[in-house]
């Protein structure tokens, strides 16, 4: 694997983040430091004042650069799934007589193909996530490269998103003179964290609780099949509590994240014990915490979801004691807590942090794929840029969002 700082920026309501790390001379990634401020200039997911969302981000990777002692120029973006949606995608192409076998230019053709007959309305595909190929009708594979074929298909999963939220965030890093290499939906970076053996046997929904919204993406069996979010996050417990106790937002947030043991107040409840006489700030939490996973649940059910465990990112209403027990509790689902050990000094660093690892495991899957002692295809007949393999089989991701980048960046010639 080619040596080189990834670096990732998760940008929300409530904190802007940003994670680097190095792939060192075992090919192993190494986390070198991460970066938290207080978001400015961005509500529900939207970004309201580009100055301000542009300044903190300035900050954010100026601090970073100092802790790892290196300039970031490049950077990959995480895109709350909330403002996607999930479309699905079908490609299908014909090889000649001369193509013997299966190579990464019918990859990138047939993922390409996939996105062709899907209707836009002022909206663009950030993203094409691959699940299976069909070789001759007949063979379904997760990699088809090296096969022998007539004809291969494809289905994928297409990451759509408004443009003026994407072109809002390109107007940002622009104007501090940062490059975006990629955009990434931040589910697909989340389940990088995840138990693989088992995400990929159960149908899993990831909830990660910002400021403002909380968004959630649904997945079956490891393929993304649906997001959503609602309008609700940390910011009205803290509003609640700030309003209950004629006390500024600040020092509501610092009571906020006083050691509060959710689980323990239920079981006071359930004994039929008098709420009252637990602390305020307690019913706040306990109330305002189980309505955004009752939303979240009676949504969750209104689209059909099948839902067999539960993930809580770490960050949000994940780090209050008993969440897990609690939200166990509501939604009758065993209910994980994803907080990797890398991130527990910074708990709200674990979005970016997410970004920097999916990064590093499809860089990786790409130079074992690369490095076979089993010859894929023929490096002689056709040569393989290695800008092209940053993603593991959706190779015309790159490709994708360096086109909407660089379409984008003509519109906004004239802007700055």
């Amino acid at each position: 694997m080619e040596k080189q700082c990834i670096v990732g920026v998760d940008i929300g309501s409530f904190k802007v983040s940003a994670t680097a790390a190095k792939v060192d001379d075992n090919d192993e990634l190494i986390i070198l430091d991460s970066v938290v401020l207080e978001s400015q200039g961005i509500e529900n997911g939207e970004i309201i004042n580009i100055n301000e969302v542009a300044s903190i981000l300035k900050e954010c990777i100026s601090n970073l650069e100092l802790l790892i002692n290196s300039p970031i120029k490049e950077v990959y973006l995480g895109i709350p799934g909330g403002i996607c949606k999930i479309l699905d995608g079908k490609g299908d192409i014909g090889l000649s007589k001369e193509e013997e076998k299966i190579e990464e230019r019918h990859i990138e053709r047939v993922l390409k193909v996939s996105k062709e007959d899907v209707a836009l309305n002022d909206e663009e595909i950030i993203d094409i996530i691959p699940y299976r190929y069909i070789v001759d009708d007949d063979i379904e594979i997760k990699d088809p490269i090296g096969l022998k074929a007539n004809r291969l298909e494809s289905n994928t999963k297409l990451v759509v998103a408004k443009k003026p939220m994407i072109i809002s965030r390109l107007k940002v890093f622009q104007s501090i003179g940062i490059n975006i290499k990629a955009l990434l939906i931040q589910s697909e970076s989340s389940k990088d964290m995840y138990d693989e053996t088992t995400y990929f046997k159960e149908n899993t929904m990831i909830i990660d609780t910002g400021s403002d919204i909380s968004d959630v993406a649904y997945y079956e069996e490891g393929i993304l099949i649906d997001t959503f979010s609602i309008p609700l996050g940390g910011n009205i417990i803290t509003k609640d509590i700030a309003f209950c106790n004629n006390i500024n937002n600040k020092s509501a947030e610092s009571l906020k994240k006083k050691d509060i043991d959710l689980s323990e107040m239920l079981i006071s409840i359930k004994k039929e014990e008098d709420l009252m006489q637990s602390n305020i700030v307690e019913q706040i939490i306990l109330a305002r915490v189980e309505e955004i996973l009752s939303l979240i649940e009676t949504k969750a059910k209104e689209r059909g979801y099948e839902i067999d465990s539960i993930v809580l990112l770490g960050g949000g209403i994940s780090l209050f004691k008993g969440i897990r027990e609690l939200a166990s509790g509501i939604m009758n689902k065993p209910v994980y807590i994803l907080n990797p050990k890398e991130t527990l000094n910074k708990p709200l660093a674990i979005n970016s942090f997410g970004i920097v690892k999916n990064v590093y495991n499809e860089l990786k899957l790409n130079n074992n794929n690369n490095n076979s002692n089993e010859i894929q295809y023929d490096k002689q007949k056709e040569k393989i840029d290695k800008e092209d393999l940053e993603f593991k089989n959706a190779r015309i991701r790159k490709r994708s969002n360096k086109s909407f980048v660089s379409k984008i960046k003509k519109a906004l010639d004239g802007f700055f």
